[in-house]
């Protein structure tokens, strides 16, 4: 129970801080990125009506600024729900212990671990609500805009809420032991390696300079924070709204984890557990850490 009135607490200081209304303005953000296909459409089809551009040629380039966009937007949602996560779980507590208030929470009969979870529990409803919100409204944007099925950003959503789940996994327990800007620096530093896997394992690729290094420290970047995983899926649920995914020339990232589960496991969601495996293991770490803490 008393998991559930620390998470109720998390959330009414989320509200009094006015986190929600900065997600609403993130959002509004994501939807200003979605409207941009408007602006484009509507230069595309004046250049045809003025017959500076041919049909065929607008035919061929509107698919692509559309894929574009959606990309755009999906990344946005991918970075963003990143950092709010680091915002919100970077110091929660940290900074608490640094206010003094866990010194008078902590000796009621309450767990650590209890207080642990219910922020995690708090934070990630902030978390997955706002992403949630955001996917929503560009779906409603582009399918205003595009008047076809966009069921799939739905889907998407789903998963880009993983993002900041494991983001404020890895921010919470950093607030275990170390102060607020340092904590929320290490999770940047962290997620930032991470976010290079797909740059490693472009340049090390048989393809390109066939370093195995780059190969290896790749998958390795993968591991640290498994983002790369997660990313794999949103691509997978929007597929078939994305008809020519723009690179940028970036590579994408390894899938070490589901190949070699297929390879010697015969298990082709290794990833998935690996996911799963992973924030359950950093927020146990983080509650013995808590745990041997002096407040």
């Amino acid at each position: 129970m008393a998991v559930f009135t620390i998470a109720g607490l998390t959330l009414r200081e989320a509200v009094r801080r006015r986190t929600l209304l900065g997600a609403l303005m993130l959002g509004l953000l994501v939807l200003a990125l979605s409207l941009l296909l408007m602006v484009i459409r509507y230069r595309m089809e004046a250049a045809v009506a003025s017959g500076r551009m041919p049909v065929y040629q607008y035919a061929l380039r509107f698919p692509i600024a559309r894929s574009t966009i959606i990309s755009l937007c999906l990344s946005s949602m991918k970075m963003l729900g990143a950092l709010f996560a680091v915002m919100l779980a970077g110091g929660a507590v940290s900074s608490e212990i640094e206010r003094g208030l866990l010194a008078v929470i902590l000796p009621k009969p309450i767990h650590r671990v209890e207080i642990l979870l219910g922020k995690w529990i708090g934070i990630n409803l902030v978390l997955a609500g706002s992403v949630l919100v955001w996917a929503f409204m560009v779906w409603a944007s582009l399918t205003w805009q595009l008047h076809e099925d966009m069921t799939a950003l739905l889907r998407a959503g789903c998963y880009l809420t993983l993002f900041p789940v494991v983001v404020s996994t890895l921010s919470l327990t950093f607030s275990t032991f170390a102060p607020r800007l340092f904590g929320m620096a290490l999770a940047l530093v962290v997620c930032a390696f991470a976010w290079f896997d797909g740059i490693f394992n472009a340049l090390g690729a048989k393809s390109a300079f066939d370093v195995e290094s780059l190969r290896q420290l790749a998958d390795a970047a993968g591991l640290v924070v498994p983002q790369g995983t997660i990313g794999w899926w949103v691509e997978g649920a929007t597929r078939e709204i994305i008809v020519a995914t723009p690179r940028g020339g970036i590579g994408n990232s390894p899938q070490f984890l589901k190949h070699w589960g297929q390879a010697h496991l015969h298990f082709a969601h290794l990833d998935a557990v690996y996911v799963v495996f992973y924030v359950l293991v950093l927020f146990l770490l983080g509650a013995v850490i808590f745990h041997l803490r002096d407040v």
